[in-house]
Order: C-alpha cells, then sequence, then structure tokens
C-alpha cells in the first residue's frame, strides 16, 4: 500500500489500490441472515477441529507445559503505514471497550500492487459472557489458580 520498491506507483487514484468497499447497504461486519449460519462458521469449525485433534496428538510432557484450544476472534486491521494499522486497532478497542485484546501482531506484507506493501495488524479479542462477567481467553491481570510447592 504505502512503500515500494522503487519502480513508480501505477497511474490510479490514491486508493485504488485498497479493497473494493462493501456495497453501501452492507457493513463493516457480516451482519446475520436470518435461517443461515454466518459465512465465516465453516472457517472457525474447520480450524477449531484441526487445532483439537493436534493438541489431542501431542505426547504429555506432564507439568511442564500445556496446549489448549480457544476460540479467540481475530480481528484484521490494515494501513498504509504501522502508524495507520495500530490506529485502526486502537480504533476498535475505543468503539468496543468491552472487548479483551489478548495479543497483537504487526506484519509488512506485499499489497495489492506489485512493489507496494501494506501493514497488517492482527489482534485476537473476547467479549465477556453475557452471565457470569468473565472473558473466555487468558488476560494479562486473571487471577490465576495456583498450587502450593
Amino acid at each position: 500500500m504505502a512503500h515500494h520498491n522503487g519502480t513508480p506507483p501505477p497511474e490510479r487514484g490514491p486508493s485504488d489500490h485498497l479493497p473494493a468497499t462493501r456495497p453501501a447497504d452492507g457493513g463493516a461486519v457480516e451482519t446475520v441472515r436470518i435461517g443461515r449460519q454466518p459465512l465465516f462458521v465453516p472457517d472457525l469449525v474447520r480450524s477449531l477441529d484441526v487445532a483439537t485433534d493436534a493438541v489431542g496428538a501431542l505426547p504429555d510432557h506432564g507439568q511442564s507445559s500445556d496446549v489448549s484450544v480457544s476460540a479467540l476472534t481475530a480481528l484484521v486491521c490494515s494501513g498504509t503505514t504501522a502508524a495507520d494499522a495500530l490506529q485502526a486497532a486502537a480504533d476498535v478497542a475505543r468503539q468496543s471497550p468491552t472487548l479483551e485484546p489478548h495479543g497483537l501482531s504487526l506484519a509488512r506484507v506485499p499489497g495489492p500492487v506489485a512493489g507496494l506493501w501494506e501493514y497488517v495488524i492482527t489482534m485476537t479479542v473476547s467479549a465477556r459472557d453475557p452471565e457470569t462477567g468473565e472473558y473466555g481467553g487468558a488476560t494479562h491481570h486473571a487471577d490465576r489458580p495456583r498450587s502450593d510447592r
């Protein structure tokens, strides 16, 4: 998107290299479709199944390590600069204060136009359980049960 390798940018408008926007009647987030599952559900189920199978096949290392499967949501925020991608992630956090961020990763990836790059922040989040008020994943400040050794 913003960075290139010395080749001149194509003769197009300043935002033509960005992905196409959704139609005016569509939102930024997939809406509920009555009688049909959201489009991401098969991907989520497949990923959870493969991860569960992989964890189940691991040898037992006793108390020295642990691996678990979590269904955290990954929000992908992109921008023409790292600052733009980080700002998009901050905007999401500001807009939805009930989402608990669990992790962030930053990547510089090839953009949709040869020679241009974009920055992508992947932010894993979870929302509070409406009945218990607890978050679904481990958080940095969780009161973790500890054994006396």
